[in-house]
């Protein structure tokens, strides 16, 4: 009787593991917020997995596979390229994110990498920062959703575990965090306002 018990507990784990890992992970549904302006610049960004658009700079920030392209957002103009070194992605689980700064700058992730790119919005040079998981230091992941939490800091969601983690990427930690609410777009927890780095 035990053993059946535990065997339907872990059964009823299983499905609600996997529920949490695809949901909200349709590409064909926009993250929330002013991030989403896919929309508006269809014609231009067909192959992009995230768009962000900096309205002060009038720039659209495109990550792809291959690099990220920044355009001018009045005509569309393409006004740099940019490769992140070591950087890569797998299409198996949620994509990888970026966010825009207060200065123009880009935070991009890798959803198999605990790492984070940032590209300056001047320069368009490149930083790595490793990231280091507190207390989990030997989990293998990477960051699918990025959305600014203030003080410099990050909120991230793995991929594709689904855990929620307060990153410091000045000091290139991450810990565990509790959402304020309930996630209904894991892939796509992307709100953008007041982040500095």
């Amino acid at each position: 009787m035990r053993s059946r018990i535990i065997v339907v507990g872990l059964i009823w784990w299983i499905v609600l593991f996997a529920a949490m890992l695809t949901s909200g992970c349709s590409r064909n549904v926009p993250a929330p917020g002013p991030a989403a302006t896919r929309a508006d610049h269809s014609s231009l960004l067909q192959d992009g997995i995230r768009i962000r658009r900096d309205a002060v700079r009038n720039r659209i920030w495109l990550l792809g596979l291959e690099d990220v392209r920044v355009y001018d957002a009045a005509n569309e103009r393409l006004i740099r390229r940019v490769v992140l070194p070591n950087w890569s992605v797998a299409r198996y689980a949620c994509d990888p994110d970026m966010v825009l700064d207060e200065s123009g700058s880009a935070i991009v992730s890798s959803n198999v990498q605990a790492r984070l790119w940032r590209i300056d919005g001047g320069t368009f040079t490149v930083s790595e920062h490793d990231i280091t998981l507190h207390e989990r230091e030997n989990w293998d992941v990477g960051f699918a959703a990025l959305a600014p939490a203030g003080n410099g800091k990050l909120l991230a969601l793995t991929s594709p575990a689904g855990s929620f983690w307060s990153i410091d990427l000045n000091k290139g930690i991450a810990q565990l965090a509790a959402p304020a609410a309930a996630l209904q777009n894991l892939c796509g927890h992307t709100a953008q306002k007041g982040f500095r780095p």
